[in-house]
């Protein structure tokens, strides 16, 4: 009698979550879906504008292109970033961008976003992109907060997650048969019942098959949309609450002021990692003489880094960090995106990804199928 009520109580409060969030459930992962293959896209899309043909010459310095580029975008968009590949075919990609944190809205909070390619041999301009509306990031925009500012969209997206959260818990709970006692008819979908059946089913048997991908999917979310369930996630993986280690400083060097400094700070970083992806300067606006350089070794996840920081003045590398040098909390919070697109994985992380987000696209939508056939028929008979 009391596992009656309490599965009574489990089916309540599973029917009521999925009323309560099915829309932006919904939305969140058809978003999610959707931009799953944002990099094998964008890369056959702009693939003339990503490369360049076989150089002839030498590359000009890198602080010779910023004037191009800068020249090209106007003073008005001052640039942000520069990321250098390693591959001498590839253009160079620079990018212009301007946040307004009192807005409220994604197209008023983002003023502009620039992005340029350009070659780094010849410095000839070879595509400027209006990113602000740039298909895949009005997606991930969307995706992260609703198009809203991200300190209002993303707790939106963030509380939304941990109610589908408890969704799927309960759903599996209402599920489970007593006395585990599995049968073949609850992980089979009966095509040949009446249409609310098969609804039913659909929305059950994908819910099981999807549960472990979709659960994973829904905590790596959380851990950008709440700061307490990303320190969770640390302190589990790395068993301490000890914080995490600063990034090793290393002794400034004093010389002349340079002529050439991107350049400089671009042959030092490429000195450290010559086998590095790309290379990623940025920061380039700060005012204290020193400039971030994000290091990716691999180019199809993002994990495998490093981080550093440079003097302007002289071109030293002032601090760093890599992958290696993490603790096991810093490496799972690291890995974090590339957790949640699959990345990590390949492309086959990819293809489960995108199959486990339609499948969470698909479950409110049954349920709410079935939920309304089932709210009919009982005003029928009533």
């Amino acid at each position: 009698m009391a596992r009656s009520r309490f599965k009574a109580t489990i089916k309540k409060i599973h029917q009521w979550l999925g009323l309560g969030t099915g829309l932006l459930v919904f939305l969140i992962s058809i978003s999610g879906a959707m931009y799953t293959f944002k990099d094998e896209i964008y890369k056959a899309v702009y693939e003339e504008d990503m490369h360049v043909a076989e150089p002839a010459g030498s590359r000009l310095p890198l602080d010779s292109l910023m004037t191009i580029v800068q020249a090209d975008l106007g003073s008005e968009y001052p640039l942000n970033y520069v990321n250098a590949y390693k591959e001498p075919d590839r253009a160079w990609r620079f990018k212009a961008y301007k946040y307004n944190p009192e807005k409220v809205s994604y197209f008023s909070w983002c003023e502009y976003d620039f992005v340029v390619y350009a070659n780094p041999f010849n410095g000839e301009i070879q595509k400027k992109i209006n990113h602000k509306y740039e298909f895949f990031q009005l997606v991930k925009m969307f995706h992260w907060s609703f198009w809203l500012r991200t300190d209002i969209g993303q707790p939106i997206v963030g509380w939304t997650v941990v109610l589908f959260v408890l969704c799927l818990i309960s759903g599996v709970i209402w599920w489970w048969p007593r006395r585990n006692k599995f049968s073949k008819r609850q992980f089979t979908i009966r095509w040949r019942g009446v249409s609310m059946v098969i609804f039913r089913d659909w929305h059950v048997v994908t819910g099981i098959y999807s549960f472990p991908v979709v659960l994973l999917l829904a905590l790596t979310g959380m851990v950008w949309s709440f700061k307490w369930f990303m320190a969770l996630v640390y302190m589990v993986a790395n068993l301490s609450t000890q914080p995490p280690a600063t990034a090793e400083k290393i002794a400034a060097v004093s010389g002349d002021q340079m002529t050439q400094v991107y350049e400089t700070i671009y042959q030092n970083a490429r000195s450290y990692h010559p086998d590095a992806y790309n290379i990623f300067i940025y920061q380039l606006n700060k005012k204290d003489n020193t400039v971030a350089a994000y290091v990716k070794n691999r180019g199809e996840v993002y994990y495998d880094s490093a981080l550093e920081t440079y003097d302007t003045s002289t071109g030293t590398r002032l601090s760093k960090k890599s992958f290696e040098e993490l603790n096991n909390g810093e490496k799972v919070v690291s890995m974090n995106y590339d957790i949640h697109t699959g990345a990590v994985l390949g492309i086959w992380g990819k293809i489960i990804v995108f199959i486990g987000a339609l499948m969470a696209a698909g479950l409110p939508v049954t349920g709410f199928v079935v939920w309304l056939k089932r709210f009919r028929l009982k005003r029928k008979y009533s």
